[in-house]
């Protein structure tokens, strides 16, 4: 795969996933979503538990194992079925991926750029910093283009 198709495919899914940052909100929900589903459905846990096949003690366990971010998936996909829900899972980058693969080729530029400076200033023939801020420029673009291996190893 090529730079240009990462990178549409990066901006394709940054674009569907921004729909998704309201539910990586650090406070929603504190007492977790089945709680939550389950109380807005206005049904108690021995319902859900009879909808699950489990009685009321395991699904207030599980309540808890969810809210403290100890429960396994497919109990989460079993308990959504007997809401009537589907259960999504996925991940929700802090700021955008195209940003993400941008600012770690950044470090790696920067990284290298600090090399070759050091060279160039004990040969007294350092940059001005207009240059050096092309250069860096330049660089990430280098960098984003030909994909380097250790782009994520800085």
């Amino acid at each position: 795969m090529t730079y240009w198709d990462k990178k549409l495919l990066r901006e394709q899914l940054d674009e569907k996933l921004e729909k998704l940052k309201f539910f990586a909100s650090p406070d929603l929900p504190q007492r977790g979503w089945i709680r939550l589903m389950r109380n807005a459905l206005g049904m108690t846990a021995q319902q859900l538990g009879k909808r699950v096949g489990l009685d009321r003690s395991r699904i207030g366990k599980l309540e808890i194992a969810e809210a403290e971010g100890d429960l396994k998936l497919s109990s989460m996909q079993k308990i959504a079925e007997g809401l009537n829900m589907k259960f999504v899972y996925g991940f929700v980058p802090a700021t955008s991926l195209e940003n993400m693969v941008r600012e770690q080729a950044r470090k790696l530029a920067l990284q290298r750029m600090q090399q070759v400076n050091h060279t160039m200033r004990l040969e007294d023939q350092e940059l001005s910093e207009e240059q050096k801020k092309k250069a860096l420029e330049d660089l990430i673009q280098k960098i984003l283009i030909e994909q380097p291996k250790d782009i994520w190893e800085i």
